[in-house]
């Protein structure tokens, strides 16, 4: 997949600004957006950025829960696992009545979408607007430029183009470079929510608890919390008696922060959540030498 993007044809492919504005809606994202017109000057900027930012990368991990990537790798996940069709779908017909023509139609967008068609083939390159776009960051203030040895005040809008993205698109293919800002722009943190739900009215999640609210707590709204649960909930150790039945035996010997009443159910207290995290995704894992106990942020079990 890699390859595909970095052999994309940019030079001779057409090109198209797109600025967004998510909302939520009955439960349901809705994108809003609008094409914009750019300059030549613009264009061979971005064709440059978009060159230059592919080449960094030398390797594409699979998207996972709690899978991480670094400098010179993407994450991979599908598209159709995500809310990119709705982009997809938006941006497929460019007509006039789509075409920005007042700044208030770019002014406070959430983000912009730099789309790239060569061929029927089509590339996204999707990137999270920062503070210059949003009008209430200038307000009490006033630019200024600096020309013929004078400052003066410049009432033109600007807005600010990064030199890089976050995610790109193609042929049903998401490649991430930042996790944290694909899994808002495209909601996967929905679905995380949605499954914290599932998870905990899950009748044999919570027989294994005296009292779950603990746990509701403890994960909130955050996201790499919110990751922990859904990898709890697909690895489904705590479904496995044999494994809870050794967890209750070794929590102590593996320094876990977890009591246990007299029927063997978790007791969840705030400062043992973290711990009974660990435990069920069989995360706190021995050395050969058993007196070094490691927390690890993934695993990959060795049959």
């Amino acid at each position: 997949m890699l390859n595909r993007l970095q052999d994309f044809n940019i030079d001779d492919a057409s090109l198209t600004l797109w600025v967004y504005r998510k909302s939520i809606r009955n439960s349901a994202v809705h994108y809003t957006g609008w094409w914009v017109s750019v300059s030549d000057e613009l264009r061979k900027e971005l064709n440059s950025f978009i060159s230059e930012e592919r080449c960094k990368y030398s390797e594409v991990i699979n998207y996972g829960l709690l899978a991480q990537n670094n400098e010179s790798s993407l994450l991979h996940i599908g598209a159709n696992e995500t809310e990119a069709q709705k982009l997809i779908d938006f941006s497929s017909n460019q007509i006039q009545a789509k075409k920005a023509e007042d700044v208030k139609n770019i002014a406070n967008c959430d983000f912009y979408s730099v789309k790239l068609v060569h061929n029927d083939v089509v590339l996204y390159c999707v990137k999270k607007a920062d503070s210059s776009w949003k009008t209430k960051n200038k307000k009490g203030i006033k630019s200024l430029i600096y020309k013929d040895y004078t400052l003066t005040i410049d009432n033109e809008p600007k807005f600010n183009i990064a030199m890089n993205f976050d995610f790109f698109i193609l042929e049903g293919n998401i490649l991430i470079k930042d996790k944290r800002i694909f899994e808002s722009i495209l909601s996967y943190k929905q679905a995380y929510l949605s499954n914290l739900t599932a998870l905990t009215n899950e009748a044999e999640f919570n027989s294994i608890f005296t009292d779950i609210l603990p746990l509701v707590t403890y994960v909130g709204n955050n996201a790499m919390q919110l990751r922990r649960a859904l990898a709890i909930r697909e690895k489904g150790y705590y479904k496995n008696t044999s494994f809870m039945e050794s967890l209750r035996l070794h929590a102590e010997k593996f320094r876990l922060n977890i009591q246990f009443d007299k029927e063997g159910k978790i007791i969840a207290k705030n400062d043992s959540c973290a711990d009974i995290f660990q435990a069920l995704l069989d995360h706190r894992l021995q050395s050969h030498y058993p007196e070094h106990l490691y927390d690890v942020p993934n695993a990959l079990l060795i049959r």
